[in-house]
């Protein structure tokens, strides 16, 4: 059922864009709260078996737009610490 996909890759989008806000403009711990596991596991599968590979591959894909946003934002976040020693580079 394409409609069950669909719903499994909308909420693992909606949690890369939320960690990835995280990442640009943290939130005190106190003042939200914190996604710590989601659990697909209860996600009724396919009758042909396609869902679970969808929803795998879907996982996958996001682990890795994650991991790649938070790799460019430390290095931005690093190189703005660093230039701002005040001391001038050439």
């Amino acid at each position: 059922d394409h409609t069950r996909i669909t719903c499994v890759k909308a909420v693992i989008q909606a949690v890369v864009v939320q960690l990835q806000q995280e990442l640009v403009e943290p939130r005190h711990q106190s003042s939200g709260c914190w996604l710590h596991v989601l659990d697909v596991t209860g996600v009724p599968d396919d009758p042909d078996g396609r869902s679970d590979w969808s929803c795998t591959v879907a996982l996958a894909r996001a682990c890795v737009e994650v991991s790649k946003h938070q790799q460019e934002f430390q290095r931005r976040r690093s190189k703005r610490h660093s230039g701002c020693s005040g001391v001038t580079t050439a």
